[in-house]
């Protein structure tokens, strides 16, 4: 799962890195930026919609994602509390 956890933190420095678009980016977008394999990259996605850290919407034939809102990410813990 390390390999999983490194990508997830990856996707969010990329949504949230100085000068990106609120608006976010789409699966293919992070896939071709970070050069992720389309499976790890949805997995990392999942871990990351599982936190609270983004939410996922469609868009066209993929997925739009963006940061959650200002508040910090759920731990898992926080999630079963």
């Amino acid at each position: 799962m390390n390999e999983y956890a490194a990508l997830a933190g990856r996707v969010l420095e990329a949504l949230t890195r100085p000068g990106s678009s609120r608006s976010g980016l789409t699966a293919w977008e992070l896939k071709m930026q970070l050069k992720a394999p389309h499976t790890a990259l949805h997995v990392a996605l999942g871990m990351l919609v599982e936190r609270g850290a983004v939410t996922l919407t469609p868009a066209e034939l993929t997925l739009l994602v963006q940061p959650a809102g200002a508040t910090a990410p759920k731990t898992p813990s926080e999630l079963t509390a």
